[in-house]
């Protein structure tokens, strides 16, 4: 999946700002980081802040949080927010964790922006799901909520379980989730369908 024009890597401090105005652009008001609570994080663990550029330029990012149970399932459930979440955020490195898809955002005005989601989507499979078997983090399950018909499109061709819903500053918001063995699953018979049609 590597395309020499663009990349995904580790957000840095100095991209912070052009995530968060990518956010606004697509994000009402109520689903707006705080730039102070986003550095920190990435301070804390930039693995969590993955971004795709192109010649050094912002093009989409994803953030994922890895949580224990408890507070994913709350987070899941809109029986916690996310500015709470923050406080809960389990390190990589250890044991039964849980991920959450905080935000999955691409410029819609690109041309390539189904590219650069393909690259995003690519690398959260390579990081979280199918990379070097000591080197995945100890996740079990990953969950999402959307608000946004692009989010649900993005979970339900990724073969996310629909969990509900419920509303979030007067939004309807949706839930989903897959266990990590699906997931795996999941990747492994798009891996083998992928190298069928190369053949």
């Amino acid at each position: 999946m590597y395309d020499p024009a663009y990349t995904v890597e580790c957000a840095r401090i100095q991209d912070v700002s052009a995530m968060l105005n990518m956010e606004k652009t697509y994000f009402d008001s109520y689903w707006h980081s705080e730039p102070a609570v986003i550095r920190d994080l990435i301070k804390q663990e930039p693995m969590m802040f993955r971004v795709c550029k192109k010649k050094g330029k912002l093009k989409g990012y994803y953030w994922v949080f890895p949580l224990e149970h408890s507070i994913w399932e709350k987070v899941i459930t809109g029986k916690m927010d996310e500015h709470k979440m923050v406080k809960h955020i389990k390190s990589f490195d250890e044991p039964n964790l849980y991920l959450y898809i905080s935000s999955v955002i691409v410029d819609q005005n690109d041309e390539m922006h189904k590219k650069y989601t393909k690259a995003l989507v690519y690398d959260f499979g390579k990081n979280f799901v199918l990379g070097i078997k000591n080197q995945i983090p100890d996740i079990r399950a990953v969950g999402a909520i959307t608000i946004s018909a692009g989010g649900r499109r993005l979970m339900e061709r990724s073969k996310f379980l629909y969990k509900g819903s419920f509303s979030e500053a007067g939004k309807a918001v949706r839930t989903y989730a897959i266990n990590h063995k699906s997931l795996v699953q999941q990747a492994l018979l798009t891996r083998q369908q992928l190298m069928k049609n190369i053949a």
